[in-house]
């Protein structure tokens, strides 16, 4: 049986840290001060002044101008955060491209690189090649030394250790128990961090959206393949083997179409942009790419709409499955076939309130997600926080 450990006064002060820091960062555009962060998290004005002295001799933040405090006496300061002071790299490893970004510490991206897949396995060698190739070009590109990216964040399709970068299976690639981490780590010479492409989505939309940030929140993607990330609170949802999300191989239909898990029947057998096009010609109608379904149900063709509305009908019951599984108040849905075809989107939400009972579905907010590079940010996201957390404020003395 395992027990929650008491707090250490380290890990105390590496949170007040973090709170302080994230304050600064979240209101970059409304002129915070010391007394304004002392109100809000109702610390000592000596404490308050411990810790951002502390941030601005790691070079993470700056005293700007004088800021109105509202009350008698001086002026405080403005306190931002120093752009450069901190650069991240984000890759996203997905089975039909390659991302690159580069993030500063004002949630900039500032350089990105991508290269397309052909349809294949590949060595994980092969990848982590191709992504250091990208990275050093998207540093050239933002005219910075790669020796300035202090971390770099992977997102990877497939079930991975978060903990030790260890691929345990990635079926579209063919790999099994791959030590993606400790490869990537030789091979870019810096710290890297590996994580769940679905998960570094969603922390990716958490840092775009701010709003979203520290609510309970369903991310649902559909493209090469299904997949989901949640979180509570803004902490993610992992499970005991980081495979909490994995609703692409739901099985809807036992017996069903052969999944490349291993399994028939699984949910992105039906809800991928390989299957539609699989399904498509099955049926007798011989598209060969995706855009074309697009352009056909566009022109209220029959037999596109006919498939479409079936297409619909499985995303609303699979959201229908996650309102219940989950009860987050968000679910975010996104990926690239939601991405280039919001109609589809259209057509779901309808058919979803006609499956939930009245209390869930009002009090639920269904969202389409506007971007496509998630995964990216979010690695670099992640990168940038895992930096922090293990190196900069390991030693934490405020």
């Amino acid at each position: 049986m395992k027990y929650r450990t008491v707090q250490k006064q380290i890990n105390i002060k590496d949170n007040n840290c973090k709170l302080v820091l994230n304050l600064i960062r979240d209101n970059q555009e409304n002129n915070i001060s010391r007394a304004g962060i002392a109100k809000i998290t109702k610390m000592s004005a000596t404490s308050i002044t411990r810790i951002t002295d502390y941030l601005m001799n790691l070079g993470l933040v700056r005293q700007a101008e004088a800021v109105a405090t509202g009350t008698v006496g001086r002026n405080g300061f403005q306190l931002q955060v120093v752009p450069d002071a901190l650069l991240t790299a984000g890759i996203s490893i997905d089975s039909d491209y390659v991302d690159v970004c580069l993030l500063d510490f004002d949630d900039e991206i500032i350089s990105t690189e991508r290269r397309e897949l052909d349809r294949r396995p590949y060595a994980p060698e092969e990848i982590l090649m191709t992504a250091k190739e990208l990275f050093l070009n998207a540093c050239k590109k933002a005219g910075v030394d790669s020796k300035l990216v202090k971390s770099i964040g992977i997102s990877c399709i497939g079930n991975v250790d978060y903990q030790t970068g260890k691929v345990f299976f990635a079926p579209q690639f063919q790999w099994l128990n791959v030590e993606l981490g400790k490869m990537a780590n030789d091979i870019f010479e810096q710290p890297v961090f590996v994580d769940n492409d679905m998960k570094a989505s969603l922390v990716g939309l958490s840092h775009r959206h701010k709003d979203i940030a520290h609510e309970d929140v369903t991310y649902l993607s559909v493209g090469m393949g299904v997949g989901s990330a949640v979180m509570y609170g803004g902490v993610l949802v992992r499970g005991s083997n980081n495979a909490s999300g994995e609703v692409g191989h739901i099985i809807v239909q036992p017996g069903g179409r052969r999944c490349d898990c291993g399994q028939r029947g699984c949910i992105q057998t039906y809800l991928t942009k390989v299957s539609w096009i699989e399904q498509c010609q099955e049926e007798g109608n011989y598209v060969e790419n995706i855009f074309q379904i697009y352009e056909s149900f566009a022109r209220e063709e029959e037999w596109a709409i006919k498939f479409v509305e079936r297409q619909a009908d499985h995303l609303a019951l699979l959201i229908r499955n996650l309102v219940y599984m989950y009860n987050t108040e968000y679910i975010l849905v996104g990926g690239a076939i939601i991405y280039d075809f919001p109609e589809l989107f259209k057509l779901v939400e309808g058919k979803v309130e006609e499956l939930l009972h009245v209390n869930l579905y009002s009090d639920l907010h269904l969202m389409r997600v506007p971007e496509k590079d998630n995964s990216v940010v979010g690695a670099a996201f992640m990168a940038q926080e895992i930096y922090m957390e293990k190196v900069l404020f390991k030693d934490a003395g405020v």
